[in-house]
């Protein structure tokens, strides 16, 4: 049956591969091997082989283009005449000889979709023309799109030549005439004696009767294993189709029913009603054991049985089934195959619909019940908010009344950021209240005379300098007098959403237009922009409650604004729509029925809109606090005030540089890398759970904290930060004495996982170092204590100063102290020695290691900056020994013609010393691993990869730090130390022991 199937959709193949069964031969004389014939076709050589192969016209093409390597155009003439001696078409020409004439032959294998010439190729449409007796003209044509083969029209010509002789003919003599899609043949067909026609059919009558009987036998034979297996297929189809009606009978019943024990009682009745089955009994419980089904049919008996395991998803169980006597076990596990997913699925949703109902309503109940005490809430506690609101909006313009003149720049601003913000509040809630009102059933308007064109006029002029501010133009359009019974307030109200949303939502360079028109008996209001419009999705529910678009969700609003403007014109009577502009842009439209007008006119008031200030507020990029900071920040937040207000609020003491939105955050930390984030969680580009996933491979900064500073509070939201990596979740509001805090707790525990890391860094070191330095102390003191005595042995011209043996023994002697101090230093690395500390000025230390490099950095230039210059307590020696090993590598590293440069400068209570130059810079990749022990990028035999790590651990030794930071695209080693004198330091540790106690 897939055997059957396949052929089905087999894709047509026009040719028979007996009909290059003639080229084996020839082709294998030459050395030519038949997989060669297949090269760069489709076709295999078993299938080539094949008596019932058959391939497409292209392999046909590709097969004799391959054999023109070795084939004439006069061997596939001849090769094309034995066609007619293979033993597949024997038969015919048996037939042939006793029924037809040459002409005859020749119009019997030229007719289409009749003749033997289809059979092989069924592409080929051939047409026959008799001119005479014994002239005729054959045309072979080939479908529009296919190639011409001329080797194949070639050997059709050979073959044409030897038809007659198949009948007892001489040979035809064939002329060929290519044709565009094909060829013509012109046939003469040599003339022979009747009566020589006739002795010799008589002759040969009873051999080609013997001949033709025996070929109609195996002819039979063969159509009748043919039969054979067409009929085993026919029975599996048969077979087949009884399932798969089986089948889906059964789903058609059990898929009728909603009601789960119906369900289950319909499977089984299907189950046992069929031809398979004689009883069926299903038991399934769902996986939480919150239903429970079990059903049963057909008669209690014993047989073979089978299982229709239904265990999956949320089920657990199955059907236990037991077999009719004459049912083959393998026709009823395929049934139960097929059936197992449909049956499956239907219990399933079964179960979840008998349930449906019951739960949509007690949800229902719930949600209505929810929804009433949220808008019972919702009420209450905004119209507690209008209380501290007004406190604040009365305290803040108190203060600028009464010392607004005397305050600093910064004090003034913050003062700004009260008053407008109270006042968005102040906005916000009363909003809120009035949808609270609209959906009691509470929602009123007052109608009065209103000069709509004066409001509209100071609604425009109110709004004009937001607009300038965000690279707006803003116009009107109104007639001369319009005069309307409405709600000012509520238009007020309208009009003033409808703009604030138009000056939101288009881009800089646009404009607006305010139009108010008299229309037969309505008005209308219309805000126009050439903005990007509204999608026609967005726009059907634009006025919805809390609606938003895609893009809305870049810009920060509550959405409910619109969904007010809806309400409010809907207590008018009137409608307001979104609807495109050409060719893009659009309009707010609102329609409000023309109410007579009966009273005085009611003067236009002055409208005091919250608008957003016009100052341009922080910039993206923004960096702020000193150059050299206790450390660097960035600070993610969409909200410009905000972000100004935390970052100036750190910035006396850490280098803040501000984000606006996530996206722009990142490139930020890939600029300065920072050593902590402090991110908002709702940001356009990217939000601030994406950043903190992302922060610290981009800063190449592993311990590098991250803070988020967000309104968002719920568990989930909370926990997916922490996963993401942050170490701390401050909630706005906060009190920025605890942000202050928490941003010092988490430098503090940086800068002793700093520590700690270094301290097992250097520890390897310190056990590989620890040995040999006391095993070079020991010859060394030996050579230092051997020198005196033996300059006192020695006679004194021999050691006489000057003289050759004199200065090898002073070389002896300044080799050995040297021996003796670089065990010290080893020895250093695990902090077996004290340090030697002494009051020592900056410059000091920069000068000495300066003027220690100077002779061996030749042709580079050594510069210094003194920025600062104060004692500190240190070892000057191994501070100077450290400085010398940050010089020497970046004179090395810039070569002759460059500069190395050594600046200081100071921050309240650290020092720092920074070494930078004008080479390549360390890639980021290597700049944690160039201080790890051993560690080095020269060349073999030109560094042992200590001298950075050791001169790490000087500084860790002194409480400071040595980093690689970024300097304006360039990298600099920064040395941090404790700016204090040998007697602070004292006093620091006897005030420390003091509290201890």
């Amino acid at each position: 049956m897939e055997s059957i199937a396949a052929a089905a959709i087999a894709p047509m193949q026009e040719v028979s591969s007996k009909a290059l069964h003639p080229l084996f031969k020839p082709a294998l004389r030459k050395g030519f091997t038949l997989e060669q014939m297949v090269a760069g076709t489709s076709v295999t050589v078993p299938v080539l082989r094949s008596k019932n192969g058959r391939m497409d016209w292209d392999d046909l093409c590709t097969i004799h283009r391959n054999l023109r390597a070795c084939l004439s155009d006069d061997e596939l003439v001849h090769i094309g005449g034995t066609l007619f001696r293979q033993r597949a078409v024997r038969f015919a020409f048996i037939i042939a000889r006793l029924l037809l004439t040459p002409m005859g032959f020749y119009r019997w294998i030229n007719t289409p979709r009749q003749g033997g010439g289809n059979q092989m190729f069924s592409c080929i449409t051939p047409s026959f023309r008799q001119l005479s007796d014994s002239k005729c003209e054959v045309e072979l044509a080939l479908p529009e799109g296919y190639e011409v083969c001329r080797d194949f029209f070639l050997m059709t010509k050979g073959a044409n030549i030897e038809m007659p002789k198949v009948l007892g003919y001489r040979a035809a003599d064939v002329q060929l005439e290519q044709l565009p899609r094909g060829a013509r043949y012109h046939i003469t067909i040599p003339s022979r004696s009747p009566l020589l026609t006739r002795i010799r059919r008589a002759i040969t009558f009873p051999f080609v009767a013997r001949a033709a009987a025996r070929e109609l036998k195996e002819a039979n034979e063969t159509l009748v294993d043919r039969n054979e297996e067409l009929e085993a297929a026919r029975g599996a189809l048969e077979r087949q189709q009884v399932l798969l009606d089986t089948a889906y009978r059964i789903g058609q019943r059990i898929w009728g029913e909603r009601d789960a024990a119906a369900t289950a009682t319909a499977i089984v009745e299907s189950l046992a009603e069929t031809a398979w089955f004689q009883r069926a009994a299903l038991d399934i419980t769902t996986s939480d054991a919150t239903a429970k089904l079990g059903a049963e049919a057909g008669p209690a008996v014993h047989g073979t049985s089978r299982r229709l395991d239904l265990t999956r998803n949320q089920l657990v169980g199955g059907i236990e089934l037991v077999l009719r006597e004459s049912v083959d076990a393998a026709e009823a596990d395929r049934l139960i195959e097929l059936l197992a997913p449909t049956v499956a699925l239907a219990i399933e949703n079964a179960i979840y619909s008998s349930g449906l109902e019951k739960l949509v309503d007690e949800r229902t109940r719930e949600l209505r019940e929810a929804q009433s005490a949220r808008e019972r809430f919702f009420g209450n506690v905004s119209h507690e908010f209008r209380t501290p609101l007004s406190l604040i909006m009365l305290a803040a313009g108190d203060i600028e009344a009464r010392a607004g003149q005397v305050l600093d720049a910064r004090s003034g601003q913050s003062l700004v950021t009260v008053r407008d913000s109270g006042r968005k509040l102040l906005r916000l809630v009363d909003e809120l209240l009035l949808l609270a009102a609209g959906q009691e059933g509470k929602f009123a308007v007052h109608r009065e005379p209103a000069d709509l064109v004066s409001l509209v006029g100071q609604l425009a002029a109110a709004w004009r300098p937001a607009a300038e501010a965000a690279g707006l133009a803003l116009s009107s359009s109104v007639p001369d007098a319009l005069v309307a019974s409405v709600d000012p307030v509520a238009i007020e109200r309208v009009l003033s959403n409808l703009v604030s949303n138009a000056v939101k939502y288009t881009p800089k360079g646009g404009a607006i237009e305010i139009v108010l028109a008299a229309e037969a008996d309505q008005l209308r209001i219309s805000v126009l922009d050439n903005g990007a419009g509204i999608d026609p999705e967005l726009a059907v529910r634009l006025f919805g409650r809390f609606e938003r678009g895609v893009r809305d969700l870049e810009t920060k609003g509550t959405g409910i604004g619109l969904s007010l403007v809806k309400q409010l014109v809907e207590a008018h009577d009137g409608t307001v729509a979104a609807l495109p502009r050409a060719p893009h842009g659009t309009e707010l439209r609102v329609m409000l029925p023309r109410v007579e007008v009966r009273d005085a006119v009611a003067p236009a008031r002055g409208l005091k809109l919250d608008i957003a200030a016009a100052g341009p507020g922080i910039a993206n990029g923004t960096k702020l606090g000193p150059e050299h900071g206790y450390g660097t920040i960035v600070v993610a937040e969409d909200n410009p005030a905000l972000a100004e207000a935390v970052a100036g609020l750190l910035a006396d003491k850490y280098t803040v540089i501000v984000g606006l939105d996530g996206q722009q955050a990142l490139e930020l930390v890939k600029e300065h890398e920072p050593h902590l984030l402090i991110t908002d969680i709702d940001m356009p580009q990217m939000n601030g759970i994406e950043l903190a996933k992302r922060f610290r491979d981009v800063a190449k900064d592993k311990l590098a904290p991250i803070i988020i500073l967000s309104a968002v509070i719920d568990l989930g939201t909370r926990v997916a930060g922490l996963e993401a990596g942050a170490i701390d979740y401050v909630t706005k509001p906060f009190d920025p004495r605890e942000l202050r805090a928490r941003v010092d707790a988490q430098f503090r525990m940086r800068e002793l996982a700093l520590r700690l890391r270094r301290a097992e860094q250097l520890s390897t070191l310190g056990i590989l170092t620890s040995g040999l330095a006391h095993e070079l102390r020991n010859p060394a003191n030996g050579i230092v204590n051997a020198i005196a005595p033996l300059t006192e042995i020695l006679p004194p011209d021999f050691v006489k100063p000057g003289s050759g043996s004199g200065e090898l023994i002073e070389v002896i002697g300044e080799c050995a102290a040297q021996i003796n101090f670089l065990s010290k230093q080893l020895l250093g690395f695990r902090g077996e020695t004290q340090l030697d500390l002494a009051d020592t000025k900056l410059s000091d230390l920069v000068n000495r290691a300066v003027s220690i490099v100077a002779p061996t950095a030749k042709g580079v230039a050594l510069r210094t900056s003194i920025g600062a210059d104060r004692d500190i307590a240190c070892a000057p020696r191994l501070i100077v020994q450290a400085l010398t090993n940050l010089l020497e590598n970046g004179a090395q590293a810039v070569g002759p013609g460059g500069w190395v440069e050594v600046a200081t400068w100071t921050n309240q209570n650290r020092v720092g010393i920074e070494v930078s130059d004008s080479g390549p810079g360390v890639p980021v990749l290597l700049r944690d691993r160039i201080f790890e022990p051993f560690f080095t990028t020269k060349d073999p035999g030109k560094g042992t990869g200590l001298g950075l790590p050791f001169a790490r651990a000087i500084m860790t030794r002194h409480g400071g730090t040595l980093e690689v930071r970024d300097r304006q695209g360039k990298s600099s080693f920064v040395i941090e130390l404790p700016a204090e004198t040998l007697a602070e330091a004292r006093a620091s540790a006897y005030a420390a022991a003091r509290a201890q106690r």
